[in-house]
Order: structure tokens, then C-alpha cells, then sequence
């Protein structure tokens, strides 16, 4: 990292800055999914509650800096950008924690095909730096079997059509008792949800969700 970092001087996936792969200045501008004058008056944007999903915790909301930093990761080819992002978040994943316990970190998957394309999964970078900060364990155990369309502009009701059957744990790989699901952006939730009931249907009794970022 650091010999590429002196032949490709990084410059800050939100503002364009050379010097750092996330300024101070960025990283101070990400805020909160749910603004703190909303709360306990309004619901909570940051924390999602669904069926399969014991509870969902975003990071920051997915604007400003950061929207810029996150397509840089996911469609950029910035592969780098996950671990300033991941140190950023911590503090939030480590509240979660403190409700769920410290159990294991496990990746949303993408699909062989995608995978080849961006030559990463954007979530597992996040999970492997969220590990590095958290000394949480990973357990890559999930994988997309079957390719969907696009999600965005979906509702949630197509959204967990569009994902029936497209996600499956390992061959050989047990589900742990509880877990944290990792991805990116947290939109609807289906993806999450869907990735969820095939970990509780493969053993699992509490499944937790953990992004990035919560579009509201």
C-alpha cells in the first residue's frame, strides 16, 4: 500500500484532493443517517427493523463526500477507499456490537460475473477493514448464484422478487448462531432480508445488518 501510495499519490475519493485516500475534511462532513433534532420524534433513518433481520444500523447517510467515495469503491476500480471508510464507520458498527455481541462479520456477495468485471466485492473489502478495526472474525460463506437486475429505482416488494433464489450459503460452510451482514448502501433492505432467511433457514438465530450508508 505504501510503495503504491509513492508511485500513485492518493487523492481523496470525495473531494479530489491530493494527500489522502479520504481527507479529514470529508470524512468530518459525513453525517449521521438519522439527524439527532429527529430523534425519538421522527423515525430512526439510521436503524432498520424487518422479518428475517433482528435490526439494521447504517453508518451515515449516503450523500454529499461520501456518495462520491462509494461509487468511487463500487464502480471506480478504488478498491483503497474501503478502509478509511470502514475506520470511519467503526465507531458505529462497535455500537452495534455492544447490542448483538462480537460475533462474526459476513460479506453480501456479488456474482461471479460481476465479481470479474469490478475485480472486487466491495462489501468484503469493507467487511476485512471493519475486521481490521474491530477484531471482529469474517466468514465469507455466502454466494450469489444467479445474476438480477439492477435494484435501483425498485421498490421493496420487487426488490425481494428480483432476489428470490439468488443467494445461497456455501457448500460446506455452516452458518454461525449469530452474525453481522455487511454491505455498502442500505436502501430498502431486501438485500439484507434476503441474505438473512437463507442464513436463519441454514441455522442461524439472530442476523444483524451493518452499512456503510442508508440512502433517506
Amino acid at each position: 500500500m505504501r510503495l503504491l501510495d509513492l508511485v500513485l499519490p492518493p487523492a481523496c475519493a470525495g473531494c479530489g484532493r491530493f494527500g489522502q485516500l479520504m481527507c479529514d475534511a470529508c470524512v468530518a462532513s459525513f453525517r449521521a443517517a438519522t439527524r439527532p433534532g429527529d430523534r425519538f420524534a421522527a423515525p430512526d433513518a439510521g436503524t432498520m427493523v424487518g422479518d428475517a433481520l433482528e435490526l439494521t444500523v447504517a453508518a451515515f447517510a449516503h450523500g454529499g463526500t461520501l456518495r462520491h467515495a462509494l461509487q468511487r469503491l463500487k464502480y471506480g476500480g478504488s478498491a483503497r477507499i474501503a478502509v478509511p471508510l470502514a475506520r470511519a464507520a467503526a465507531p458505529a458498527l462497535e455500537a452495534l456490537t455492544s447490542v448483538c455481541g462480537p460475533v462474526p462479520l459476513v460479506p453480501v456477495p456479488v456474482h461471479a460475473a460481476r465479481l470479474r468485471q469490478r475485480g472486487y466485492n466491495q462489501a468484503a473489502l469493507l467487511a476485512d477493514a471493519l475486521a481490521t478495526e474491530t477484531g471482529l472474525p469474517v466468514l465469507d460463506i455466502l454466494e450469489r448464484r444467479r445474476a438480477t437486475a439492477r435494484q435501483h429505482g425498485l421498490g421493496k416488494a420487487a426488490r425481494l422478487h428480483n432476489l428470490r433464489g439468488a443467494f445461497a450459503v456455501r457448500n460446506g460452510a455452516r452458518a454461525p448462531t449469530g452474525l453481522i451482514l455487511v454491505d455498502d448502501i442500505l436502501t430498502t433492505s431486501a438485500t439484507l432480508e434476503s441474505c438473512a432467511g437463507i442464513l436463519r433457514a441454514a441455522g442461524a438465530a439472530a442476523v444483524w445488518g451493518f452499512a456503510i450508508a442508508r440512502e433517506v
